[in-house]
């Protein structure tokens, strides 16, 4: 299947994009990966800046204390070449980052005050205020969370399009009615869930997740839970199910609607995820997170239309079996969730990296010891 050359939208309705086509006033640009850092090699950069700073500053004191202690010139060399070698590893990680920025990435400008003149084009709802609102499930570990919601976009009254919602939220830890948050003093446990399209689905669904490789990284869901779907889509999504649940999945997302996701998303930018009743779409990452910007919005109607509605008309005939009544709404427990990791990515990075930011200090004080011995 190929994508669409002419991008417009056959179903609902015919987008009026005008108020989008005047120039833009000036203003920061957002920067795009047209191809992300491959996860291992991002996690190893990071680990490896982490170590040879911290190694770096510990040999910088030493360098102080040898300027106005004195020690061997062989001591005074060791020191010199080890603190130069992991400023040298600093600066060629950030210099990888910057390279990888400028080769793969696009500058995009994103839209702001357009958006509203573009749902007012279109028989849409815009929203900018932020408010607790859990009418949407939460996602793995955000169960008992303050959920906070931003209503970006979504169908008017009398709209031809079917319910959707274009928006953003946050988690947090429950918080006094008084909080106010600062910069310093931010909400506690605070998660960004990023940009989403939200669509009903109209019955529930066992939790099935479409991962991006960049995700696989910082995700907390279970990765032992993931599932093959063939050459051609393992290459671009990891599936992610609850043990069991695997036809299940392959039942909902059949290769007909696999194909149309990455036809109408353009490639493997975008996430999908199905929780409870509804079907979520991620939103592509870029140096903004946030930011709506025009090529979103046209992949985001576009997956609308057809996407959405395929996973629905397979959404309408789907029944848990392991439920004994099949016509209820309902989907077994062991099917409502994939587990989550015991240890979380960030946590397994600390306890790799704080070893190292021990040995690396230990070492150099043991040669430096070593050297300053008299002959």
């Amino acid at each position: 299947m190929t994508e669409r050359s002419d991008g417009h939208l056959k179903v609902f309705a015919d987008l009026d994009f005008s108020a989008l086509a005047e120039p833009l006033p000036p203003r920061p640009v957002v920067w795009r990966l047209r191809r992300q850092l491959p996860a291992w090699v991002s996690t190893l950069a990071v680990v490896l800046a982490i170590v040879a700073g911290s190694t770096a500053i510990f040999g910088l004191l030493r360098a102080v204390g040898i300027l106005l202690n004195g020690t061997t010139p062989a001591a005074g060399a060791w020191v010199a070449a080890w603190t130069v070698s992991c400023v040298a590893i600093v600066a060629g990680v950030i210099l990888l980052f910057r390279w990888w920025h400028r080769r793969f990435g696009r500058p995009l400008t994103p839209l702001t005050d357009e958006l509203r003149a573009f749902a007012e084009a279109n028989d849409l709802e815009f929203g900018s205020v932020t408010r607790v609102d859990a009418t949407l499930p939460a996602p793995s570990g955000c169960e008992g969370k303050v959920q906070r919601l931003t209503r970006i976009l979504q169908p008017a009254t009398g709209s031809p399009w079917p319910p959707f919602l274009i928006g953003r939220r946050v988690f947090h830890d429950p918080v006094p009615p008084d909080f106010q948050p600062t910069e310093k003093r931010p909400y506690p446990g605070l998660v960004d869930d990023g940009l989403f399209l939200a669509v009903p689905m109209p019955r529930r669904l066992p939790h099935i997740a479409l991962l991006r490789d960049f995700e696989l990284s910082s995700t907390p869901l279970e990765l032992r839970a993931a599932y093959r779907m063939g050459i051609e889509f393992d290459e671009v999504f990891t599936l992610l199910c609850p043990p069991g649940y695997e036809r299940d999945a392959l039942y909902l997302f059949t290769p007909d609607v696999m194909a149309a996701m990455l036809d109408d998303a353009g490639g493997a930018q975008w996430g999908a995820e199905v929780l409870d009743d509804q079907l979520f779409f991620r939103f592509p990452p870029s140096s903004l997170p946030g930011a709506v910007l025009e090529e979103d919005l046209r992949r985001a109607f576009l997956l609308v239309e057809r996407t959405s509605v395929q996973l629905e008309e397979q959404a309408r005939r789907y029944s848990d079996a392991r439920v004994g009544e099949r016509s209820l709404n309902l989907i077994d427990d062991a099917g409502r969730r994939v587990g989550r990791r015991r240890i979380a990515p960030a946590l397994l990075i600390t306890l790799v990296t704080l070893p190292f930011m021990v040995i690396a200090p230990f070492v150099l004080i043991v040669v430096e010891g070593a050297l300053s011995q008299p002959g």
